[in-house]
């Protein structure tokens, strides 16, 4: 990015100082033909003088709308000494110069264009695909930054390795549920508590007006498999009735009391199955560092606080003060007491529903593969399912 190495003869110091006064004046005083052409002789001069002299340009043509083109991609590309003050504040840059700018650059160009205010979302998303944990902190920290729904679903993949960004994104008016319900499973406490009053919702307009759908389906005696699957995202009883009814256990409480002994994957599948949930999605509760994906699986079937505890003790888990946030076992519990349960039932159903879509396929499967944008279940499933994602 460094330009070659520097002359200073008098006559051309004084020449780009003139120069670059006259490209910073307005279109009253001069022409913008002359303008134009003072800057193309400026491009070529720039290229050897002192850095000073081209920190000066910079500064001078910063608060000019119609500054011209050529000379502002010039400088912007300049090491960022120079290049600063026209990335953070330059009014002449429209976004089409901002993400060439981003293409051609570094990460200290990125973080000077992360500043500016009134981004758009073209700008951002090109800010975002730089992968650059610094420079998405700097764009989430910016009010007047605005992001795109790929933009935050790139945001959510990096947050997995960056822990800084998370509690970052959460207070983003850009997020939306899906993403967020992701976004949980490596977020802190903290974070986690943010989704979780954020985006678990009631679904009772949902039942509401689809309650007569789910007897039609009934009817077509549940034929249809992506009907089938949502109308289970949206009902409102989570245990399975008619597992209860088989099971050696003789319930969802029969069979954790039997994994206080002992909790192999068997028992696990049958837990999953009592609740209404998939082996996998159980497993991927269960395994949560945290916790407090537990309290939301144990509110969202109807278990009681000393079931919990029950299960986190068969879990082989560490145990602590059950009224104190300062520990996994009392934030669980928080989570669990503060929780409702019509509001759990949403997200473990949601989580139920997406991470657990052709989980089986899915190390077949390239995260940036475009069909993956046709299934938001498919393409939730690959960033949770799949390490190093």
């Amino acid at each position: 990015m460094e330009l070659s190495t520097s002359v200073s003869p008098r006559a051309r110091d004084a020449l780009i100082e003139r120069l670059s006064d006259i490209v910073s004046w307005p279109e009253s005083k001069a022409p913008p033909y002359e303008r134009q052409l003072a800057a193309d002789i400026l491009v070529g001069l720039l290229r050897t003088s002192r850095v000073e002299l081209r920190q000066r340009c910079a500064r001078g043509m910063a608060p000019i709308h119609d500054a011209p083109k050529a000379l502002m991609r010039y400088l912007a590309r300049d090491e960022i000494s120079v290049a600063q003050p026209l990335l953070e504040n330059g009014l002449g840059f429209d976004d089409s110069d901002l993400i060439a700018t981003v293409r051609a650059g570094v990460g200290a160009h990125w973080l000077a264009i992360a500043k500016r205010k009134n981004l758009g979302e073209a700008v951002t998303d090109a800010l975002m695909q730089t992968g650059d944990a610094a420079v998405m902190e700097a764009v989430l920290r910016n009010q007047y930054a605005r992001l795109s729904t790929q933009g935050i679903d790139l945001i959510v993949a990096r947050s997995r390795q960056a822990v800084s960004l998370p509690g970052l994104l959460v207070v983003r008016p850009e997020l939306r549920p899906t993403q967020a319900l992701v976004l949980f499973w490596w977020a802190d406490f903290k974070a986690r508590l943010q989704i979780l009053r954020r985006f678990a919702v009631d679904r009772g307009i949902l039942i509401q007006e689809l309650g007569d759908v789910f007897a039609i389906a009934a009817g077509e005696g549940w034929a249809d498999a992506d009907a089938r699957k949502t109308l289970q995202v949206i009902e409102r009883r989570q245990r399975n009735r008619a597992a209860a009814a088989q099971s050696a256990f003789g319930s969802l409480e029969g069979a954790l009391a039997a994994a206080e002994h002992a909790l192999d994957q068997p028992l696990i599948n049958e837990i999953a199955h009592l609740a209404g949930v998939k082996p996998t999605t159980a497993s991927q509760i269960f395994a949560d560092a945290g916790g407090e994906a537990i309290a939301v699986f144990c509110k969202a079937v109807g278990l009681k606080r000393p079931n919990l505890i029950a299960l986190w003790r068969a879990l082989r888990r560490p145990m602590g003060d059950v009224d104190s946030n300062d520990n996994p076992l009392g934030r669980t519990c928080y989570v669990f007491d503060t929780l409702a349960t019509a509001k759990a039932q949403t997200v473990l159903r949601y989580w139920n529903w997406s991470f657990t879509a052709d989980a089986i396929a899915l190390e077949r499967v390239s995260f940036d593969e475009p069909e993956l944008e046709l299934s938001l279940a498919r393409r939730n499933a690959a960033l949770l399912l799949r390490r190093g994602v």
